[in-house]
């Protein structure tokens, strides 16, 4: 399984709804129709919603007419025979995997590297279509690279149906297209893409097909980075296999990970005709089984990757002479940077203008045509007069204008925590993300200027947690995790009861971190309207006959101030009433099981992952009436394990008055298998307790049935 890692921005928006097919962190595959997505969520066409963080791989398709109906060919011996062994080695695995989506019979990639720095990659694929959902994903070849530097040629394409009918190659069918994904905040030009529809695919065929994808103009000759993959969600594997072959006095580095309980991760290596190969094969490879939350592909799955050189020094010499070029700020830039943090006193006041200014002045817009803007970026002074420009663009720009205010800062090159942590064992270029680092009041600070919602300092969840290229610094750095204070919700109840059982509640949420960036993005997204439905439904979510009275959403648009949220509601009749006691449920007080849905297994596999630490912090202030008397309140709990700490309680101040509070803390982004039953046993716990109610007297009552 060939997996590309492309250079490209986080925020993508299409025009029409384009045909993707959605992996999820549970490793579900989904196809759907997706209208747009961003960082936060990903719209489909049916007007459903995802968080981004629950996807981990959006897969667009390029539309291609679809091929006239086929006839079945007048098959090779050689063809009939692969078929007849192919349905019974498929057969025999289907019995020991049922209900799989699929079989893969041959996932094979051979590298070769040659002596004048051209590549080389051949791929033979044999699968069996088992689920509708696999007929367009494994029933076509797509292949798309670079203009002007690749060549894709498909070689072989057979159908082998359960009727015994044979399809081969028509290459009349063979359709290219220079593609332009735009619209929205994205563009990209220069690639050019290779498809073939694999005629009469239906439930049971056999696809066998063999590719080339050959780098003839490569942009450096010493960028050669083989990768593989040796399992699959869909199904298993019976045989997985990689090959590197590269000139004898070249040195081959690798790192393989995952391969334990599979086989072994040192490669057989065998030389011929002044080459040296090294060769990786897995045999009857189980399928992935999903977990909720799991990590990325590449932390799970046995994987490869190669280089031919061993350090880092290449790549920060390459990425770092395009980037100190282009964040020079011109004296005009420079001019303007002076003006904007006039009057700041300190590097924290002068970097903050700066960050907010290129989080909300410079919309984020990709426009990628080829290597120098991929990985290089634009000149600073471009974005900055064009006003637009994606992660790395909006990341030079900003290094430009910190150094102009006399601040050293440097690009960070990253994956985002969404996808496979970065393997620095060898080389690579396959990075997804941008950010900025900056030497602020004696350390180190991370920005992101990607998007328009963080307040300084703060960036967004997914650059967590994470370890990074410091490219002027030619180092690795670790973008830290924030203690689950500093990326919290804060919520302020204030509930009053009266003698008629009616409630008038009001709440007030505040956040840090991420946290404050994501709530404040949401609001300033939605209109007006729908700002109302939201409280309305909030409010309706804790209470059924609650009446929304007012709410205030604060400096969505003030990126510089706190963003804070406030709702009052009323309702009716809030307690539950057992002849006069009264039994009082606390608003979003009980943890709604859809939050610890990755608990929901007897045992693990595979880690829990997170994108970011989590603190959720409740207070609750509640006033009695005069006639209702304290019966019993919740006992206070305090639960803490290495990975979650749940504490609550409630205490009686006066007569008329109750406080209750909730804190609610992950620090880390990551639980191993290890950690996890302890870690399932306390938030159960946590889950149990929070649906502890308030029980209190009526004394009217008591008084009304005395008489």
């Amino acid at each position: 399984m060939r997996t590309v890692l492309l250079f490209s921005a986080l925020a993508l928006a299409c025009g029409p709804a384009a045909a993707a097919q959605l992996t999820l962190r549970s490793g579900a595959e989904v196809d759907a129709q997706v209208a747009s997505f961003d960082a936060s969520e990903v719209k489909l066409e049916d007007g459903k919603t995802l968080p981004r963080s629950e996807v981990s791989e959006i897969q667009l398709r390029t539309g291609a007419a679809a091929a006239p109906a086929a006839k079945a060919s007048a098959a090779a011996p050689e063809d009939r025979a692969a078929a007849g062994k192919y349905f019974a080695q498929a057969a025999a695995l289907a019995k020991r995997f049922p209900g799989v989506n699929g079989i893969t019979l041959l996932d094979s990639g051979d590298y070769t590297l040659n002596p004048d720095g051209t590549q080389l990659l051949r791929e033979h694929e044999v699968k069996q279509i088992l689920k509708d959902s696999l007929k367009q994903d494994w029933g076509q070849i797509v292949a798309c690279v670079e203009d002007g530097r690749d060549r894709v040629k498909i070689t072989k394409a057979n159908v082998y149906d359960p009727d015994g009918g044979i399809y081969t190659l028509d290459p009349s069918q063979i359709k290219t297209s220079k593609p332009q994904e735009e619209g929205g905040d994205f563009f990209t030009s220069g690639d050019i893409c290779t498809q073939y529809e694999l005629p009469n695919v239906q439930i049971g065929s056999i696809v066998d097909y063999e590719y080339s994808i050959e780098t003839y103009n490569p942009f450096r000759k010493d960028f050669f980075f083989p990768q593989w993959g040796f399992q699959d969600y869909q199904g298993p594997e019976a045989l997985s296999r990689m090959s590197v072959t590269l000139p004898a006095g070249a040195t081959f580095y690798y790192s393989a990970k995952n391969f334990s309980g599979f086989g072994s991760p040192k490669p057989v290596i065998s030389a011929s005709a002044g080459n040296r190969t090294y060769t990786w094969s897995l045999a009857d490879v189980p399928p992935i089984v999903g977990e909720p939350k799991m990590p990325a592909y590449e932390d799970v799955a046995p994987f490869v990757r190669g280089a031919i050189f061993k350090d880092w020094s290449r790549i920060f010499d390459w990425m770092g002479a395009m980037h100190r070029e282009r964040s020079k700020a011109s004296p005009e830039l420079r001019q303007f940077t002076l003006n904007l943090i006039k009057g700041s006193r300190t590097d924290e006041e002068k970097a903050a203008k700066i960050y907010h200014y290129v989080q909300k002045d410079i919309r984020y817009i990709a426009v990628k045509v080829g290597v120098a803007s991929g990985w290089g970026g634009y000149d600073a002074n471009v974005t900055w007069k064009r006003r637009y420009g994606c992660c790395i663009d909006k990341s030079l720009l900003l290094v430009a204008m910190l150094n102009a205010a006399g601040i050293k800062a440097s690009t960070i090159i990253l994956n985002t925590n969404n996808l496979a942590a970065t393997d620095f064992a060898v080389p690579q270029i396959g990075f997804d993300h941008a950010i900025t680092v900056a030497e602020i009041g004696g350390k180190e600070v991370f920005l992101d200027s990607t998007n328009y919602d963080y307040r300084y300092p703060e960036i967004a969840s997914f650059d967590y947690g994470v370890h990074v290229l410091n490219i002027f610094g030619k180092k690795i750095d670790y973008v830290p995790v924030p203690a689950p204070k500093d990326n919290g919700d804060y919520s302020d109840f204030k509930m009053s009861l009266s003698s008629a059982g009616a409630a008038d509640i009001a709440e007030t949420m505040s956040f840090t971190g991420s946290e404050e960036g994501e709530y404040r993005g949401y609001f300033r997204s939605i209109k007006k309207e729908e700002q109302k439905q939201t409280f309305q439904r909030m409010a309706k979510g804790e209470y059924p006959d609650a009446e929304l009275a007012s709410y205030a959403v604060n400096n969505a648009e003030e990126i510089d101030k706190p963003f804070t949220v406030e709702l009052n509601y009323s309702v009716r009749d809030l307690p539950q009433r057992a002849g006069d006691i009264l039994i009082v449920k606390l608003p979003d007080f009980e943890i709604n099981p859809y939050y610890i849905r990755e608990v929901s297994l007897d045992k693990r596999r595979y880690p829990i992952e997170y994108m970011a630490s989590m603190g959720q912090y409740k207070r609750y202030t509640i006033t009695l009436p005069a006639d209702y008397e304290l019966v019993s309140l919740p006992p206070k709990i305090t639960l803490r394990d290495k990975y979650v700490s749940f504490s609550a309680g409630c205490r009686r101040v006066s007569k008329k008055e109750l406080t209750c509070s909730m804190s609610w803390e992950r620090p880390v982004r990551l639980v191993p298998p290890a950690g996890y039953a302890g870690y399932k046993a306390l938030l159960q716990k946590a889950a149990a307790y929070s649906k502890s109610q308030l029980f209190l007297k009526d004394l009217s009552a008591s008084a009304a049935g005395g008489k």
